[in-house]
């Protein structure tokens, strides 16, 4: 018999703004003409302002109305509401009525992913509070997804609206949806929380105007994405903007994106997604980040550091287009390792691979680190690693991404997939070995560009991210005068120990060479594999 995926019926709602007998009454005579939905979700402001509101939240309280389905809301946008979110039992506000939370993934029975964040965006350099996120919350939120591999969401539930979302709009009823009128009620953030989530459909409330954007297309997946905004809350009485939405869900749509007949837009939002997160910290933290000196790595115990002694040498190579082993343009380049080649940068495969699909991402034109490459290549690289990322992802594993700007004439991208159960690992064994050398690996702020941390080092620096976004940095400048060596395969020992991949026979690449045959079999094996994933389209 066949296997048939249940169609979930769900409903969205904006904030009611403490209207919550008229609110329930509503949605009770909806349920009994049309069925029953599945879940209710509201988002917006669910409380008012008033002390009217407040006396009529206490007797819906006390009355013990029941509610056929449970609500789920989202958590405050004002201060002045924050008092009904706290010291809450088991999330509940009422009998069948529960907050969601700061932000999270609300999975269903019939496993569609429902992603909310809740509140407004801060915009100072204070703390979070109840009704407030900002990009470490949002970053964190993100890296959670990544580890529970829920990158693309059915749905994202949020109250303010992301920012450009209007950009492309291709109906003309939908071009002159009105502007906000306050600043809340948009948010750069988000936007850079849906550029990475990528979800199906996407609902926020905080506007006051009902808003069915044309689908759009997703730059780092396949997925198109319906965004709908909501309007105010009214009890029907007068005809006003559309507050609330039902819709079916199933896990089978998402499974065939390509049967779906409706033209799309392109993505409203900024090419760079750097664009909405910048001036997310203090200042002090963005701009004057200090990598040269780090006190975990101060003490005078030698016993079980392991130092370079002898003659400073020269880190850099200066090298010429004509016969840098990098550059496309070069008549030393391996074609035969080339996964493909995109606008900006290219993709293939490495000579003394650590791993089976250990890869590199390397720019066409001659740039020698990531620091230096403009914002159109950091760009489609972002958008490449994105692409590596679900792909790992579907096999069970991630991926690890290290850049060593030390003898090296033209910036590579080392990309290495590790078991995913490994990835909690690999920070501490980071430290431990490069503290083991005597040499310092900070952390890199989240919403810090590498280009202004690698300012301080003179363009001499490791980096390497994480499965969970964060960055470790060692500055290789020079110290009183010289500079001293550095272990060129410091990340391959980390990676290839017994407690990570196991392959320390492979350290040094020039020992597990491949042949011709070999590199050719492997890259095609990638290739294919990847395709599917794959955003460079030859």
């Amino acid at each position: 018999m066949e296997n048939k995926k249940k169609q979930v019926k769900i409903l969205v709602c904006c904030g009611i703004k403490g209207h919550i007998t008229s609110f329930i009454d509503h949605i009770e005579a909806l349920f009994a003409k049309k069925g029953a939905f599945d879940y209710v979700f509201c988002i917006g402001d669910f409380f008012g302002d008033d002390e009217s509101c407040e006396k009529e939240w206490e007797e819906f309280k006390k009355c013990g109305k029941s509610i056929s389905v449970p609500i789920y809301t989202l958590g405050p946008n004002k201060i002045q509401h924050e008092k009904y979110f706290k010291n809450l039992k088991h999330q509940q506000l009422a009998p069948n009525i529960y907050y969601l939370g700061k932000d999270g993934i609300f999975t269903t029975s019939d496993g569609l992913k429902i992603g909310y964040i809740s509140g407004i965006q801060n915009n100072s350099s204070k703390e979070n509070e109840i009704h407030t996120f900002n990009y470490d919350s949002l970053s964190q939120f993100r890296d959670s997804c990544i580890r529970a591999g829920s990158t693309s969401l059915d749905v994202l539930l949020t109250s303010p609206w992301p920012l450009d979302i209007r950009n492309k709009e291709r109906i003309l009823e939908n071009i002159n949806v009105k502007e906000p009128t306050e600043k809340e009620s948009e948010s750069q953030l988000l936007s850079w929380a849906a550029i990475n989530l990528t979800p199906r459909y996407y609902f926020a409330g905080l506007q006051g105007v009902f808003y069915q954007r044309s689908p759009y297309k997703n730059t780092n997946s396949k997925t198109v994405t319906r965004f709908i905004g909501l309007g105010d809350y009214h009890d029907n009485k007068i005809k006003k903007q559309k507050w609330l939405y039902g819709f079916v869900l199933s896990l089978a749509e998402f499974t065939a994106p390509n049967t779906m007949n409706y033209t799309v837009t392109e993505s409203p939002f900024a090419d760079n997604i750097s664009h909405y997160t910048a001036n997310m910290l203090p200042v002090s933290k963005q701009y004057f980040y200090n990598t040269s000196t780090n006190s975990n790595y101060r003490n005078n115990d030698q016993t079980k550091k392991r130092k370079f002694d002898g003659q400073p040498i020269k880190q850099s190579i200066d090298i010429s287009t004509d016969s840098c082993w990098f550059c496309l343009s070069s008549k030393n380049i391996t074609k035969h390792l080339i996964v493909s080649i995109g606008n900006q940068v290219y993709l293939s495969g490495t000579k003394g691979p650590l791993v089976k699909e250990h890869i590199l991402v390397a720019p066409i034109e001659h740039y020698k680190s990531l620091a230096e490459v403009p914002p159109e290549t950091e760009n489609e690289i972002n958008l490449i690693k994105s692409s590596l990322n679900q792909y790992f992802e579907s096999t069970g594993r991630v991926a690890v991404y290290f850049e060593r700007n030390i003898l090296s004439a033209h910036f590579q991208l080392q990309v290495i997939p590790i078991p995913i159960r490994m990835a909690d690992h690999l920070e501490n064994m980071f430290k431990a070995k490069f503290k083991e050398y005597d040499l310092n690996l900070v952390d890199i702020p989240p919403a810090a560009s590498l280009r202004q941390i690698a300012g301080n080092s003179e363009g001499h620096y490791f980096c390497t991210e994480l499965p969970n976004g964060k960055r470790l940095f060692h500055n290789a400048a020079k110290k009183s005068g010289h500079r001293p060596k550095f272990p060129i395969h410091i990340a391959r020992e980390v990676l290839a120990s017994p407690k990570l991949l196991n392959v320390e026979s492979r350290i040094d690449w020039r020992k597990c060479e491949q042949t011709v045959d070999e590199e050719e079999n492997d890259v095609k094996m990638f290739r294919d594999a990847f395709e599917p994933f794959n955003p460079i389209k030859d």
